[in-house]
Order: C-alpha cells, then structure tokens, then sequence
C-alpha cells in the first residue's frame, strides 16, 4: 500500500519537529574583539595579545548540545608592544613559530552556569601540546550585538613554553591567563 504525498509530508515536518536545534553561526567583529594574555616578567605585569587570529562560531544558548567554537590563533602575531621580546616570543625557546604556526582553541563541551554565564570545555594546542582546558564566560547583548568576556589560566610549561633558562619562573611566570574580549553578530 502506497503512502500519499500528504503522509509523507507529515512524517518529515514530524522529523523536522524531533530534530535536535542547530546552533546559530556568528559573525565576528574583528575591529572591536581581542584574543589577549598576560604573565609576569621579573615579577611585573606583561600584557600582550594576538593580532591575527579567527574562529568559527556556531552557538545559541538554547541549543549548546550542538552548539561549537573554534579558534586558529597565528603564533606570529604575538604583541607585547616590545619589537624584540615580539620576535623572541616567535622563537624555539617560546612559540617555535616556525614549526607550530598555529595554536587552536576547539571546544568539546558547552553548559550554562548562570543567566548569560558559560563555561567552554575545550582543548588547546600550542606548540603541538594539547590540553583540556575550561574556558569560563559572560555574554551581554546590546542593539543585536554580543560581547563575549571571560579568560582562564593555563601553565604554559604543560605546553613547553619557556625552553632553556624559561623553564622555571625565575624571568617569566608559569601562569599565563588568557583573555578573550568578542564582539559578533548572529549570521542572518
């Protein structure tokens, strides 16, 4: 016995119905966002950030089961406003920029913590290490537009950053804290 066009159709809107949301892909505004870290050298702040760097987003709040981030960070652009510590930081010792390019930020897990508060399980990869961090974070929407705050301390030897007499903290703290500062757009 052959189905007609109506049941057919009914049995896909019903699929459609049961079909787990698809999160929302977001536009970054990388005129107004900043990927930023800071540690201390000789026991005085050094703050610094990336200038090259891009991410996927596909998030909503109400769907973070299918909701994902991921991040390609250009270890290269590395600025701490300094041109010499900027091209040491690109060297073997710190970043081997030459041979790991690029650091990657890729989320595993989404939840809410609050209202408009998260918190990002993701795995981080520099210099070839990876390591499960979790990336706590604030959203706050204006006129159509979110911001996105939060930051997360890692050790950066767990990522063998600091080679030679970098390996203690005698020079350059252990703890880097990463900050992220996103600004973006629902894609239409």
């Amino acid at each position: 016995m052959s189905m007609s066009f109506f049941g057919r159709l009914l049995i896909v809107a019903a699929a459609l119905l049961v079909s787990p949301a698809h999160a929302a892909v977001w536009t970054i505004d990388a005129a107004n966002s900043k990927l930023g870290f800071e540690t201390t050298l000789f026991g005085s702040p050094l703050p610094g950030s990336f200038n090259a760097w891009t991410a996927d987003i596909d998030f909503d709040a109400q769907a973070l089961e299918t909701s994902s981030i991921s991040v390609v960070i250009d270890m290269k652009s590395a600025d701490t406003g300094d041109a010499t510590r900027d091209e040491t930081l690109k060297g073997p010792e710190w970043f081997a920029a030459d041979e790991h390019p690029q650091a990657t930020f890729k989320s595993t897990r989404i939840r809410a913590t609050g209202e408009n508060t998260f918190e990002m399980d993701a795995d981080l990869t520099i210099r070839g290490n990876t390591v499960p961090v979790a990336l706590p974070f604030a959203l706050e929407t204006t006129d159509g537009t979110t911001r996105a705050t939060g930051s997360v301390t890692i050790d950066r030897t767990k990522f063998d950053v600091g080679q030679g007499d970098f390996v203690t903290d005698s020079v350059v703290a252990l703890e880097v804290t990463i900050k992220i500062d996103v600004v973006a757009t629902p894609s239409p």
